[in-house]
């Protein structure tokens, strides 16, 4: 066999790193290993020879004296089962049964590994502002406590040590093997990753966590028209992912603090405003509070306590348009008078005399004997 055949096999460069090597072989393993080719024989040896093949050039040590001399090792016997499959796990070329094979292909990175890749999590900030604030919307600066990635080891919580040693959980063999039945499985290992040696050691600074809590400043934008319970999200800005992961976000819950003239339900706002018996009978012009200023509004004659009248685009800005604004609506409350003399008692008989009136009318009218 020429010196570069086993990169001819894998259809590999001389140079590919571990990773391509591994991809390669991989996705020839796919095409030709005997569980999904039952029966081909040249299926069978081709999968034998691209797995010798793989054997040595993801072995570092063995790598190196292939390229070095072209030594190759001994031929396997035909009974020994293939050491490699889908994911580094292996189904013996003597075992013919159907074998659920794909799960480990998505098996995750472990915690720790170079390739290791952990999103962040999410931050949520409660943010209390006034009413008038919510209106006319503001810029608010806070502090918040993130995660970020440890500088040292760049978010992966290891570094690489002084001095590499013999992996222990794999005896520096770089796999691990286990038998069912008639077939072996074997697979890389997990913490040395199929290298046979620990290279790498606990990042001293982070202790290996990947990360340092770090408080930051932040500032933030609010719209005009936020409400109470709005959550506003700042995407990015939660705590860092580990290795490679990308970083959670920043919530921020809104609570809007109460307001003495105005309460509000959806964008339109509501204002109570008291008159007197004589202005709710005769009608007036009023001047009632706005978030604009003062407005002046005509209250017809005969209205009643708890009538509302409405000021179109007087409310809250509209969040869903950029210039939309809902309504405002007084609530009239007629406040009856107190009657302290005989002469004001004999003017309400009067009135009542002059101008009769059934306030009662509709309790009657009901079924149920209350208003409808």
């Amino acid at each position: 066999m020429a010196r570069n055949d086993y990169y001819v096999l894998l259809g590999v460069e001389t140079s590919a790193s571990r990773t391509q090597i591994r991809r390669a072989f991989r996705k020839l393993a796919r095409k030709y290993h005997p569980v999904i080719n039952p029966g081909d024989n040249v299926a069978a040896v081709r999968y034998q020879r691209i797995a010798e093949a793989f054997e040595v050039l993801v072995d570092p040590e063995r790598r190196e004296r292939y390229d070095d001399i072209g030594a190759e090792p001994e031929a396997p016997s035909h009974t020994e089962p293939a050491r490699y499959g889908f994911e580094g796990f292996d189904f013996s070329l003597e075992d013919r049964r159907e074998v659920d094979i794909f799960p480990d292909l998505f098996r995750r990175p472990t915690v720790g590994s170079r390739s290791a890749r952990l999103d962040g999590e999410d931050i949520h900030h409660r943010l209390s502002i006034s009413f008038n604030e919510s209106l006319r919307g503001m810029e608010s600066r806070f502090r918040v406590g993130r995660q970020i990635s440890c500088e040292t080891c760049e978010g992966f919580g290891e570094i690489p040590a002084s001095q590499p040693r013999p992996c222990t959980a794999c005896g520096g063999r770089g796999r691990a093997t286990q038998t069912r039945g008639f077939m072996l499985f074997a697979k890389p290992c997990e913490k040395c990753e199929g290298a046979g040696l620990v290279a790498r050691e606990r990042c001293p600074d982070c202790e290996g966590g990947g990360r340092a809590t770090e408080e930051q400043n932040i500032s933030v934008e609010i719209p005009a028209g936020v409400s109470d319970g709005d959550k506003l999200s700042v995407p990015g800005m939660g705590n860092q992912g580990r290795g490679s992961g990308r970083p959670g976000d920043l919530y921020i819950h809104v609570q809007v603090q109460p307001d003495p003239l105005f309460s509000r339900k959806g964008d339109n706002l509501f204002c109570t405003v008291p008159i007197s018996f004589a202005e709710a009978a005769l009608g007036t012009k009023l001047d009632v509070p706005t978030t604009d200023g003062e407005v002046t509004l005509r209250v017809p004659a005969g209205v009643q306590s708890g009538q509302k009248l409405k000021l179109s685009g007087r409310g809250a800005p509209s969040r869903r348009s950029a210039e939309g604004r809902g309504d405002l609506f007084v609530v009239i409350h007629v406040v009856t008078p107190t009657v302290y003399d005989d002469r004001s008692r004999d003017l309400l008989r009067e009135l009542d005399r002059l101008n009769p009136m059934d306030a009662r009318e509709s309790l009657r009218k009901s079924p149920q004997g209350v208003p409808p």
